[in-house]
């Protein structure tokens, strides 16, 4: 019996019977883990304390209730998004590697000659989430107090006003540049490396203003460290009622809109879809993370996947032309 259980152990595993070699193959599959029993990695494009951060971090226990698995937070910050992109574009498409992308996403392809990845063809849409206008935050000592003060300005001294970004080709440089067109005026433009140094350059006085969220300013507001000259959406926010629209003050049909979408890699399966996308819009409508969100300014806009590819193909055609008719450079 010894000399069997030896000769045994030196087979080739090609001369093993097949019944054993099926039994290993199954306790093999039952060992790897199913895709809907590993964790879920959101990558975002930009640090922790941002807009894209906060959704990001309301919406994790919920999913973690609806999905049955854990949601982990990946910042992968860089080069206007182009790294947590990437990420995403080149990970299975299982829907374990998610991307929450910011309205950089439709920028891109313009502000950027050579991306790593295509925009509409390596990303599988899966839903939107919030949108929010910009408001124009200024450093209490700028003489103006309202968009019409504000271009008056700019035309007596075309180098008066001075305006941060969180970085070429971000939506607040476009969103500026749209209105200097506009109204026939020039802004300066100072780029920051994110909106929190941009905010910072405003307290500063380093510059004059920046097309900013409420929430990146609203404590600074609620301070009077900052003052705010006009809201870019199509309706005054009920955090500042007082504060009329740019449309209302003289720019009728102006209009820009910051937003946040969860695209997977190309090629997910329909099902994957719609169970994500099932799973973000219950968790993003609870009731404790509506309140929350919209106290900071966001406004819930959960839609079809198709809602958010056509939203993507809307916003590069609509900032590319606004790129392009103020003759903005990008590096």
């Amino acid at each position: 019996m010894r000399l069997r259980r030896l000769l045994l152990k030196s087979l080739p595993m090609s001369a093993m019977p097949l019944a054993s070699l099926a039994g290993l193959a199954r306790v093999s599959q039952a060992a790897e883990p199913s895709a809907t029993s590993r964790p879920i990695s959101m990558v975002l494009p930009f640090p922790p304390g941002g807009s894209v951060d906060i959704v990001a971090r309301q919406l994790q226990p919920g999913l973690k209730t609806s999905l049955g698995q854990t949601v982990v937070v990946d910042n992968k910050p860089g080069a206007g998004g182009l790294i947590a992109s990437s990420t995403v574009a080149r990970a299975k498409p299982d829907g374990n590697t998610l991307l929450m992308a910011f309205d950089t996403h439709a920028i891109n392809p313009f502000a950027y000659k050579n991306l790593p990845y295509d925009t509409f063809k390596d990303f599988t849409p899966i839903t939107q989430l919030v949108r929010f206008p910009l408001v124009i935050a200024a450093n209490p000592a700028l003489s103006a107090s309202n968009v019409r003060e504000l271009i008056d300005l700019a035309k007596s001294n075309p180098n008066a006003v001075r305006y941060a970004s969180s970085g070429i080709g971000s939506l607040n440089q476009l969103a500026a540049e749209a209105l200097a067109t506009e109204a026939g005026v020039h802004f300066l433009h100072v780029p920051y490396k994110g909106g929190g140094p941009a905010v910072q350059a405003v307290l500063a006085g380093e510059v004059d203003l920046f097309f900013s969220s409420y929430a990146a300013v609203q404590a600074h507001v609620a301070a009077k460290t900052i003052k705010i000259l006009g809201v870019t959406g199509t309706s005054r926010i009920k955090q500042m009622p007082q504060v009329p629209t740019v449309a209302e003050q003289g720019y009728k049909g102006f209009e820009a809109y910051s937003w946040i979408g969860v695209f997977g890699p190309a090629h997910m399966q329909q099902d994957t879809v719609m169970r994500l996308h099932d799973a973000l819009g219950a968790s993003i409508k609870q009731p404790k993370v509506v309140e929350a969100l919209t106290a900071q300014g966001f406004e819930i806009a959960v839609g079809s996947p198709a809602d958010l590819g056509n939203l993507v193909r809307h916003e590069h055609d609509k900032w590319q032309a606004v790129a392009r008719k103020a003759n903005i450079q990008f590096d």
